[in-house]
């Protein structure tokens, strides 16, 4: 453990099961980790430094044998003058690197494992590569449904950086006894898989050549992999010998974890907090739709100093006030104007959440409904009363209030042969009509929004309340079928 005494603060405000590591090593839980984590608040007492490369420069423990020196020496220079590169490896670790550091140092593992999404991802955990690996631990699917990732429509473990995290850990700690205490060899497994590293290494056993990892005839990538994170710990020793400057990161908690009684909107979510709708996305990535999972994990991550108020708020909320969103599989007979009704959202509105551009449906597919009065009051259909007078038809009814005759008989439980009586009352739904104030130009600003799973054009412009062609010049997009998660778009609110 670190020889700087760092007190963290647990208070347990969400109820979730532990990620334990079996006898050989699996992580136990579906879910999520380890709940003394949550609500994690650093009190640093008077030993401990402020800056973080400190507090692991003095406990770095593995490094480049002299035999390897001039061998890795090509990853050296890559980073030696090279003050734009250092300084991206600082920035991309602003978030998360206080976490993937105590919990390596709270579990007696070396502190370098907590620097591997550097080398996996640069701690982005929207990056996905090309084979699928996602989230700043880069865990494919099956490995990550091994080691506990919940994994669905609206939740991917995989990009949570708290769960992922613990189960980036429990796996290096299962490889590590695996491959007998040697971590360049566990770090390797986890890169290439252990059974490349086992067979890599049976035969150079088979040959009687060393096995070591420098002497093992590995994936080109893993070659690289372990020389990778053992150049940047020697930067993070000693950034004078390469001749650049290592900007400081406060040795603090960035995040704090809070209980959430349910489902809940991001974007109500950011709104509590006080906070920018981004913030709430770049601190919870494993959320891939606009609401949290309904049926868990119900936390989110929140940058320090906000619970407060974030609590306060949800909590004079009732629980129907909660913006939710439901999953809807589409039943036979089911119609858009069925659908909108029984959730009290208007077609158009519906239509461009789930980026649709007709009325048809299919039986057995599924879309996105909002439910909640505080969906419906901002955003659902107002009802009115409209009397009948001589000559009225459901067609000139529909036409002067601008919705569907099927919607008017929808609402009404009429039958369409029946001729309109006069005086006969007729509830309308009128149109959902978008108001927005006039802001200054001064005060729009730039709002950074990465793309979700599940996103379309259209979905994005209906939240902010813009449009899609406005997205689409903004961001130079051509073809608006084309956008991907991870993807990081300019809206301009």
């Amino acid at each position: 453990m670190n020889k700087y005494s760092i007190v963290l603060s647990l208070a347990v405000i969400c109820s979730c099961s532990s990620l334990a590591i079996s006898k050989e090593g699996k992580a136990l839980n579906s879910e999520v980790a380890n709940p003394n984590l949550l609500n994690m608040v650093e009190n640093v007492t008077e030993e401990a430094p402020y800056d973080i490369w400190e507090r692991i420069r003095v406990d770095l423990t593995l490094s480049i044998p002299e035999d390897q020196i001039a061998a890795t020496s090509i990853y050296r220079e890559r980073l030696y003058s090279n003050q734009t590169a250092v300084n991206r490896i600082s920035k991309s670790g602003q978030r998360y690197l206080y976490h993937t550091l105590s919990r390596a140092q709270e579990l007696n593992l070396p502190v370098e494992l907590a620097l591997l999404p550097f080398v996996e991802s640069e701690f982005n955990p929207y990056a996905k590569s090309v084979d699928g690996a996602t989230g700043i631990w880069q865990f494919l699917p099956a490995t990550g449904k091994e080691w506990g990732l919940k994994s669905n429509w609206w939740y991917d473990g995989k990009k949570d950086v708290m769960a992922s995290t613990e189960a980036a850990l429990s796996f290096l700690t299962y490889l590590n006894e695996k491959f007998e205490g040697d971590w360049l060899l566990a770090m390797a497994a986890y890169n290439a898989g252990p059974t490349r590293v086992k067979r890599a290494i049976r035969k150079n056993e088979k040959a009687e050549k060393p096995t070591r990892f420098w002497d093992l005839d590995l994936p080109k990538e893993t070659t690289a992999y372990v020389p990778k994170l053992l150049v940047l710990c020697e930067l993070i020793k000693d950034p004078d010998s390469f001749d650049v400057h290592l900007p400081s990161i406060a040795n603090r908690a960035y995040f704090q974890r809070v209980k959430i009684p349910g489902q809940l909107d991001l974007m109500q979510a950011a709104d509590l907090a006080g906070l920018k709708p981004e913030t709430i996305y770049e601190l919870n990535p494993g959320f891939n739709q606009w609401a949290t999972d309904p049926s868990g994990p119900h936390y989110l991550l929140l940058p320090i100093g906000v619970s407060d108020r974030f609590i306060t708020q949800l909590d004079s909320l009732e629980q129907d006030d909660l913006v939710r969103w439901d999953r809807y599989k589409i039943r036979r007979g089911d119609n858009l104007s069925k659908i909108a009704f029984r959730y009290k959202i208007e077609v158009a509105v519906l239509k461009e959440i789930n980026g649709m551009s007709s009325d048809l449906i299919i039986a057995g597919r599924e879309i996105m409904v909002p439910r909640g009065s505080a969906w419906a009051s901002k955003q659902g259909p107002r009802e009115r009363t409209y009397k009948v007078t001589k000559g009225d038809t459901l067609w000139n009814i529909s036409k002067k209030f601008k919705v569907s005759i099927e919607d008017i008989v929808l609402w009404n439980d009429l039958k369409i042969e029946r001729p309109l009586q006069i005086n006969q009352a007729i509830k309308i739904f009128s149109r959902y009509e978008r108001v927005r104030q006039d802001v200054p130009s001064r005060e729009l600003r730039i709002m950074l929004y990465p793309v979700k799973s599940g996103d379309t054009v259209s979905r994005i412009a209906s939240k902010f309340d813009i449009t899609s062609s406005q997205i689409q010049e903004w961001n130079e997009i051509k073809d608006p079928s084309k956008i991907f998660p991870g993807q990081v778009l300019k809206l301009f609110l």
